[in-house]
């Protein structure tokens, strides 16, 4: 490993060397003012962070400090930064593969000793299970999750009198059931199978409130059965329309009827978790993601990492699919608790449109790394600002002034080129080696499964289905009481 180390410096300086021989050609006198940094001062093929060319990447310290990946569709960003990261990091991993295709890699996570797991909310035959309820220790966390399912129904800055009250009943529901039902009970199909029930037979519930609610949760009951009949129709309506992707889902019912998998197991064993949903329901899935990442990055920041945990990183591909509240808190805290991030967008502004102008200027501020592929129009213009400008001496030694980049020439990039944006140093102007090129990575992906692996998927693939709440068993009770 020495041997191969030092190996990897001389090339390092080979490269760096011939770079600044193309620059003396270039008869550009970048000492004046802007230039382009050395790779080296960030990346290097030694570090096991986030990968940024496909062959260099960022050590693990400054991984923490996040990076944001801007490349249109079809720009190389899987094969250039996503496939190399999977391969380089040694950590732990949580992975947003909303295709399957970064999934390949399974195999030699297997054969590097990682215990792999998927969350496929398409197929329950090869998932774990994942229940939101389970995870929740705290009215704000009940709260959190009723208003992150109404809000996926409500236009951006929509959020009405209606939409309030059916985060009030949706809130309500759950916790009643936390409250009252067994734990088989407890889960967002039967919170759905309560909206139904109240809207057809609002008698049902009634009985079911009187009987088993406590003071506080049956006064917000009677509260909402103060308000007209229209008004009450069009509230609980609205919550059942929130409910519904799941509610009247089976696959996505059983998936998120119990929980199979342990947020703690990430730091205690290597271990990769890839997120799954059918790529064209993208949208239709975005909620249950969007609240399994907040409730993960709760989990996180409860308590500070002890020495021998491991790092998680996580890598978002489609972040703009995904609406986290909290993420500009997130990225601002995420180093201290040692879980890196990687969030790739087709266009920053699909933060700005998801988040409003400040937050998504705090989200791209605490990405200390950022990394633009070719084909940007938007960025193309305010990254000719960041590049900043040279003075040079022409043919006639005349003094000229001109920008490092134009924006014209960013957007007309070749393919293999990005520029790098690090927080407190000059930009990087580096090409990339996608993994399809790099033999050594194919052969990674061709793996076959070894014969023994961590791989306990199948430890769950026993059938589990939704068990609702039978009311009929409570009403025969409540006559015979």
């Amino acid at each position: 490993m020495k041997t191969q180390s030092i190996f990897i410096r001389i090339l390092e300086f080979l490269e760096e060397k011939v770079a600044y021989l193309e620059e003396l050609l270039s008869k550009k006198d970048h000492s004046l003012s802007s230039k382009f940094e050395r790779e080296s001062k960030l990346i290097s093929a030694r570090h096991k962070g986030f990968s940024i060319t496909g062959k260099k990447h960022l050590s693990v310290i400054q991984s923490r400090e996040n990076l944001v990946i801007v490349s249109p569709s079809g720009g190389g960003k899987t094969s250039s930064v996503i496939f190399p990261s999977c391969f380089n990091i040694e950590s732990s991993m949580i992975i947003n593969d909303p295709s399957g295709e970064i999934s390949t890699t399974k195999n030699y996570f297997l054969s590097r000793g990682f215990k792999v797991k998927t969350l496929d909310f398409g197929n329950k035959e090869s998932s774990i299970y994942y229940n939101p309820l389970k995870r929740i220790s705290s009215h704000a966390d009940v709260m959190k999750v009723a208003s992150m399912l109404v809000r996926a129904t409500t236009k951006k800055d929509e959020m009405d009198f209606w939409n309030n009250k059916s985060v009030d009943l949706i809130g309500m529901f759950i916790n009643f059931i936390l409250e009252n039902e067994d734990p088989k009970h407890q889960n967002l199909a039967n919170v759905f199978y309560l909206l139904e029930i109240l809207q057809g037979e609002p008698e049902t519930i009634d009985r079911l409130f009187s009987e088993k609610a406590s003071d506080t949760l049956f006064q917000k009951y009677k509260s909402l059965l103060g308000n007209s009949e229209n008004t009450r129709s069009s509230i609980i309506s609205s919550a059942q329309a929130s409910l519904s992707f799941i509610g009247n889902d089976p696959i996505l019912s059983d998936i998120t009827s119990t929980d199979t998998f342990d947020f703690a197991s990430l730091r205690k064993e290597k271990t990769v978790l890839f997120l799954r949903c059918p790529l064209g329901d993208m949208s239709y899935y975005s909620t249950i993601l969007s609240i399994f990442f907040e409730q993960f990055f709760s989990y996180v920041f409860s308590s500070l990492p002890k020495d021998e945990d491991d790092d998680i990183f996580i890598l978002m591909d489609e972040l703009s699919s995904l609406y986290l509240p909290n993420l500009s808190n997130i990225i601002s805290n995420s180093r201290k608790f040692r879980t890196p991030i990687l969030g790739v967008l087709q266009s920053e502004n699909q933060l700005y449109q998801n988040y409003g102008e400040y937050n998504a200027k705090t989200i791209l501020n605490n990405a200390n790394t950022k990394v633009y592929f070719t084909g940007l129009t938007d960025e193309s213009q305010h990254l000719e600002k960041t590049l900043g400008r040279y003075e040079y001496i022409d043919e006639k030694g005349a003094t000229r002034t001109r920008a490092l980049m134009t924006s014209d020439e960013i957007r007309t990039m070749p393919k293999d080129s990005i520029l790098v944006i690090p927080s407190g140093m000059r930009p990087i102007k580096a090409k990339v080696t996608p993994h399809y090129k790099q033999k050594k990575l194919m052969k990674f992906l061709a793996m076959d499964a070894p014969i023994k692996s961590n791989d306990e998927d199948t430890e769950h693939n026993i059938s589990h289905s939704v068990h609702y709440i039978n009311f009929n068993k409570q009403n025969n009770n409540h006559e015979e009481e």
